[in-house]
């Protein structure tokens, strides 16, 4: 769903690289079954990529941040390697 995300973000914008995240940031799980602490992020473009990173913890506030540090290493990771 992430990597969905990313590419109708890509295309919607008109963009060459989109991003998406889903996932749980707490303090409880989602409606899906994955526990507090679980995303799935996504880089679309020329390449893509997507990562499963889990903190473990319930946490809301410290995950949001973990989160979007993951998205944006993913990013300049992904950028990076072409």
């Amino acid at each position: 769903y992430a990597l969905l995300c990313a590419s109708a973000i890509r295309e919607r914008l008109g963009t060459t690289w989109g991003l998406g995240e889903t996932g749980a940031t707490g303090p409880g799980g989602n409606r899906y079954g994955d526990p507090p602490g679980h995303s799935c992020i996504a880089v679309s473009g020329p390449r893509t990529r997507s990562i499963t990173p889990e903190t473990g913890q319930a946490d809301r506030e410290a995950n949001m941040w973990r989160f979007a540090q993951e998205a944006l290493d993913l990013l300049e990771q992904v950028i990076r390697s072409g």
